[in-house]
């Protein structure tokens, strides 16, 4: 979703994970780090973030509670940890989507193409795992405290890629511009699909997600007197 809810920024530079196979030990880490996220997720959703400790989440986890801090300094990050790892996911898509000179298109096609694989791969865990996210923010002020935090990271890695394909620094206005101008599309299109998602199958998760961002990317380029977006493969919402 890579939701907007603070500014973006770029000024750090760092790079989206390498594609070079990972050994047993960093497949054991990341194995770990989801375990944590995903029960820490689901507790803090159920129960409320301030009633949940970290004893509970490690336990959920089959961890141990300095363990869980060894990946995480505080607990609200935790929560937070969807945003860096969509925004990965998708900076590594954008590697594969053509250079047309359209970036925002291209941001489309890199955030369509994650959404399909990884519902592919385990359903909708990813897109439940946002939602989870939204609801403990508006009810935990240090989430969302926290969260602003975040402002200067969350899209590091989709401004670094985006910076490559346009041959310019991750900080140029250009990069921040189509980077914010998308986020802030992301969070509009799925505003309103929260009970589809989370009651619907996969497949159905997958369509009304990728109907909801298509609908305002076109919807964009509509308002903007863009011409009719015909690129081949790349679609419009179901209902046009």
């Amino acid at each position: 979703m890579l939701d907007s809810t603070t500014p973006i920024s770029a000024d750090r530079t760092t790079e989206p994970a390498a594609d070079a196979p990972l050994g047993l030990r960093e497949r054991k880490k990341i194995q770990t780090k989801a375990a944590i996220v995903a029960i820490g997720l689901e507790l803090c959703d159920s129960q409320g973030f301030d009633a949940t400790t970290v004893e509970q989440i490690a336990a959920g986890a089959d961890v141990s509670p300095r363990t869980v801090n060894r990946y995480f300094a505080l607990k609200e990050d935790i929560v937070l940890a969807p945003i860096d790892d969509f925004g990965v996911s998708v900076a590594v898509a954008l590697r594969s989507q053509p250079n047309t000179g359209n970036e925002l298109q291209a941001l489309c096609g890199a955030y369509l193409a994650v959404v399909q694989a990884e519902a592919d791969a385990d359903g909708i865990r990813f897109i439940r795992q946002f939602l989870q996210m939204q609801r403990i923010m508006r009810t935990s002020q240090s989430v969302n405290a926290r969260a602003l935090e975040y402002a200067e990271k969350k899209n590091v890695a989709v401004c670094t890629e985006l910076a490559q394909r346009m041959g310019t620094s991750p900080d140029d206005f250009k990069v921040k511009l189509v980077a914010g101008i998308w986020q802030m599309l992301c969070h509009i299109s799925v505003a309103d699909t929260e009970q589809a998602l989370l009651s619907g199958s996969p497949t159905v998760a997958v369509r009304v997600t990728r109907d909801a961002v298509l609908r305002a990317y076109h919807g964009l380029r509509q308002v903007c007197g863009a011409p009719v977006d015909d690129t081949p493969g790349f679609g419009t919402p179901a209902d046009e």
